[in-house]
C-alpha cells in the first residue's frame, strides 16, 4: 500500500480476514454478538494499518454526531467526579463527552459554550441546574437537543424532561436530627448564598428538621459564610448560642466544615465536646482530618447512571438490561419531572452521641 494512501475499512477487513460489516461493528462498538478473538483481530489490524475512520462522513450518514455536552459550575470536587463518571457511562454507548465549566455563569463564556454546542450538533446535553441560564438552555432544547438536568430545582417541564437531583433537603433534616440525638442545644446552618438552589434546598430541609423537632428549647439560626467569612461565622454561632453547648454547625460543604474546624483548633475550642460539625459531599479530607468530619456521601455513580440512561433513551439508543432496570426502578419515584436521590450520612468523630 502506498504510504500516501489512507487505509480504508476494506483494507482493515482484508488484513483481519473478516467482513466489512464486522469491522464496522467493532470500530463503532455496536452491541452485536462477536467473539473476543474477532474483536482482537480487527483492533490489531486497525493499529497495524493506522486506520482512522472518517467521523464526519459517518456521523452525517447516521444523522448523529455521537457528541454529548456536559456543563458544570467548575471542575473541582463533586463536579469533577461527576464528569469522570458520566464520561465512563456514555462511552459504553459509543459517545464522546465534551465538558465545559460555567465559570461563574459569565454571560460571554456561556454564549461561547452555547455556540460551540450548536456548531458541533451535540446529540444530547447534560447541565447542572446552576451552570446555564434557562434562556440559553431553552435555545438548545428548541433546536431539538435532548436535555437532562442534574441538581436543578424548579425548571419548567417544557425545557427539561427530567432533573436528577440529590435530595439535599432530606439530608439536611437528617443533619438536624443527628445533632439533636448528639445533645446539641444550639444548631446552626452555615450556608453559601452563591450556591443558590442547592443552598435553598439545604435551608428548606434544615428548617423542616427544626420544625419536626420535639425539642422546643433548641436554638437555631441561618448564617451565610459568604458574607461573614469563616471566622465571622464561628463567632456569630458562638454569640447566638450563648452558654448552650455543644453547638451543632451544619455546613454547605466539607470545605467549610474543615475551615471552621481549623479555627476551632486555633482557639482551643474542643470538637466535638463544645462544637460539633456536619459537612456535605464526603471529600477525602473529611475522613483524614482530626477529628474526622461527619458528612454526607454523594452517590455520583447512581446519579450519573440515571442521567446517562435517561439521556440515551431520549436520543433513541437501545438501552442495556442494567440501564433499563435502573429507569424502571427509579422513574416511578419522580415527582413530576424531578427525581430525588437519597444521600447517606457518614458518621465520624466531629459528632458524638
Amino acid at each position: 500500500m502506498s504510504k500516501s494512501k489512507q487505509p480504508t475499512i476494506v483494507d482493515v477487513a482484508s488484513e483481519a480476514g473478516v467482513s466489512i460489516a464486522t469491522v464496522s461493528n467493532v470500530i463503532n462498538r455496536r452491541k452485536v454478538p462477536m467473539s473476543p478473538e474477532t474483536i482482537r483481530k480487527v483492533e490489531e489490524a486497525v493499529i497495524r494499518l493506522g486506520y482512522r475512520r472518517n467521523v464526519m462522513a459517518t456521523n452525517l450518514s447516521r444523522r448523529r454526531s455521537y457528541e454529548l455536552g456536559l456543563i458544570i459550575p467548575h471542575f473541582g470536587g463533586y463536579y469533577g467526579r461527576f464528569a469522570e463518571k458520566l464520561e465512563q457511562k456514555v462511552h459504553r454507548f459509543g459517545y464522546h463527552l465534551s465538558v465545559f465549566s460555567a465559570a461563574g455563569m459569565d454571560p460571554e463564556i456561556e454564549q461561547r459554550h452555547l455556540e460551540h454546542l450548536l456548531q458541533r450538533r451535540v446529540d444530547g446535553l447534560v447541565s447542572h441546574g446552576l451552570a446555564m441560564s434557562m434562556q440559553s438552555t431553552q435555545q438548545l432544547v428548541g433546536e431539538g437537543t435532548p436535555l437532562v438536568i442534574f441538581n436543578g430545582w424548579g425548571w419548567p417541564g417544557d425545557i427539561v424532561k427530567l432533573a436528577v437531583n440529590l435530595d439535599f433537603a432530606k439530608a439536611s433534616s437528617e443533619a438536624v436530627k443527628h445533632f439533636q440525638e448528639c445533645g446539641c442545644r444550639s444548631i446552626i446552618y452555615a450556608g453559601r448564598r452563591k450556591g443558590m438552589g442547592a443552598n435553598e434546598q439545604r435551608i428548606q430541609g434544615f428548617m423542616a428538621g427544626i420544625g419536626d423537632s420535639a425539642e422546643s428549647s433548641t436554638m437555631h439560626a441561618l448564617l451565610d459564610a459568604g458574607e461573614l467569612d469563616v471566622v465571622g461565622t464561628l463567632d456569630e454561632a458562638l454569640r447566638l448560642s450563648g452558654d448552650r453547648r455543644p453547638i451543632g454547625i451544619y455546613t454547605f460543604n466539607d470545605a467549610l466544615a474543615f475551615e471552621i474546624l481549623a479555627v476551632c483548633h486555633e482557639r482551643g475550642i474542643r470538637v466535638p465536646e463544645e462544637v460539633q460539625l456536619i459537612g456535605m459531599d464526603n471529600e477525602l479530607f473529611s475522613k483524614a482530618s482530626f477529628p474526622s468530619i461527619t458528612s454526607f456521601d454523594m452517590p455520583v455513580d447512581l446519579q450519573t447512571s440515571l442521567v446517562a440512561a435517561f439521556l440515551m433513551r431520549q436520543i433513541g439508543e437501545d438501552l442495556d438490561e442494567e440501564s433499563t432496570k435502573l429507569l424502571e426502578e427509579y422513574l416511578p419515584r419522580a415527582h413530576g419531572h424531578e427525581l430525588f436521590i437519597d444521600l447517606e450520612m457518614i458518621v465520624r468523630k466531629s459528632t458524638r452521641k
